[in-house]
């Protein structure tokens, strides 16, 4: 297993043990790929899964660039056509790894549907 797949697995974990319902893992569209989709209470909650060691230059949330999140949202707007009474988000799941410990951080609403100037 990869670094990547790996680091998804924890995270979905985590989750999980915040709440979470897992729906889907690794959703691929023509427009790119969302790591977990889930249920948070009321919320389809869209996560992107990011692993850093704890000395690395960029954070976990730093490193998911405007591209990437123009990708997940045009990726969830696909999985949710049909679905407009859903209430959803976009949320991002930071792994810091450390020599001998990891912790996650869940930033709920990382970034909204349209792009902050």
């Amino acid at each position: 297993m990869n670094k990547g797949k790996y680091y998804e697995k924890k995270g979905n974990e985590f989750l999980r043990l915040q709440g979470y319902k897992i729906l889907e893992q690794n959703f691929n569209s023509r427009f790119g790929e969302i790591d977990t989709i889930a249920r948070d209470n009321k919320f389809l909650s869209f996560v992107e899964i990011r692993a850093r060691k704890k000395n690395h230059l960029l954070s976990p949330i730093e490193s998911v660039d405007r591209r990437k999140r123009d990708k997940i949202r045009k990726t969830a707007l696909f999985y949710s056509a049909g679905k407009p009474e859903e209430f959803y988000r976009f949320d991002v799941l930071e792994v810091i790894q450390g020599n001998q410990w990891r912790e996650f951080r869940l930033i709920k609403n990382a970034f909204g549907l349209y792009e902050e100037i």
